[in-house]
């Protein structure tokens, strides 16, 4: 992991527009949306950049607009356990806010290339004192990512790594993406195992064995979903 090393970048429509369909600023007001982008900015990283250790003081909570991140925690051995991968649209660090924490509780270490938002917490947790409206939305995002919490636990520790490599690859095709079969493993396959708390090697033959069924081709980190139905059927209870 390399150390902290940012360059700071103007914030564009394009970054404009992604804060303003963010599900956590969605009820702002113009004028209270205005003023918080005002406070914002926007961060590029290489691939393997350390953007915030854990343990770091909590300044900002971000947006990502592209590339991948990674949120881990370093294990006494130096292993390090990756809790969760965010992807473009997503933000993170809001939970920590909204519990009243100061410190960052994980590291995020860039996977790829990414470019960020950074909103300032501060200015944001000024809003939450002020928006009821947008104290619930945040509520019901937590809600949502606590549910999601439980369900991977289940996953985690009630089924084996096809059905969680199964999961992961269904997990990203969007609602609206019905007929998309494509899936890019953006992230080194490493770092997928670790997300999903099993070895390198076990990652790689679950793969080989779902290809054989003709349920996934597969070309480097490109993986096609042959068929999504059987696929599905594979992780149902």
């Amino acid at each position: 992991m390399k150390s902290t090393s940012t360059e700071k970048i103007k914030l564009n429509e394009q970054m404009i527009t992604a804060l303003r369909q963010c599900v956590l600023l969605q009820p702002l007001e113009t004028g209270d949306f205005d003023a918080l982008v005002a406070s914002c900015h926007a961060k590029q990283l290489t691939e393997n950049r350390l953007l915030f250790e854990q343990g770091a003081p909590l300044t900002d909570i971000y947006l990502l607009i592209s590339g991948s991140i990674k949120l881990l925690r370093l294990a006494p051995s130096g292993d390090e356990k990756v809790f969760e991968i965010i992807r473009p649209g997503q933000t993170f660090a809001e939970a920590v806010l909204f519990s009243g924490g100061a410190r960052y509780p994980v590291s995020a270490v860039t996977v790829s290339p990414s470019v960020l938002v950074a909103i300032h917490a501060a200015s944001f947790l000024k809003l939450l004192n002020s928006s009821n409206t947008l104290c619930l939305n945040l509520m019901a995002k937590l809600s949502q990512r606590l549910h999601w919490m439980v369900n991977e636990v289940d996953r985690l520790t009630l089924h084996n790594a096809t059905f969680r490599l199964v999961c992961y690859l269904l997990s990203h095709i969007s609602e609206d993406e019905n007929d998309r079969r494509d899936v890019n493993l953006s992230v080194p396959k490493h770092v997928i195992a670790s997300r999903l708390s099993i070895t390198p090697e076990t990652l790689s033959r679950s793969l080989k064995e779902l290809s054989k069924q003709g349920l996934i081709n597969l070309d480097g980190p490109q993986i096609d979903l042959v068929d999504i139905e059987k696929l599905c059927q594979l992780i149902s209870l």
